[in-house]
């Protein structure tokens, strides 16, 4: 998998090597060119072929997560503000949400 910055490859590094599967990040000192080129952008790689698979299953399933959880809110119990669901605390009243 590549991408243009090593943020999002070091998110996916993580969700994988969470889950027992050995990663690199193969052309990482090249994240920093000027004009970025597709060929040399940094790439996530799994060491072994036969986790590809399960990995891009667990980055689907990760990024189907992160898409769902930034579009739903919760409320506050104690105030009634409403809440991104991502929290954990409430931003107004600083009370902890029901996960």
């Amino acid at each position: 998998m590549r991408e243009r910055t090593l943020i999002k490859l070091s998110h996916y590094q993580a969700v994988l090597e969470g889950a027992g599967i050995p990663t690199f990040i193969r052309n990482e000192s090249l994240a920093h060119l000027e004009v970025p080129i597709p060929t040399f952008c940094p790439a996530l790689c799994v060491v072994e072929d036969g986790d590809y698979e399960r990995a891009m299953q667990l980055l689907h399933e990760s990024e189907a997560e992160a898409a769902k959880a930034s579009i739903e809110d919760c409320t506050c119990g104690k105030c009634g503000e409403t809440n991104p669901h991502s929290f954990d605390i409430c931003w107004n009243c600083g009370t902890e949400l029901a996960a």
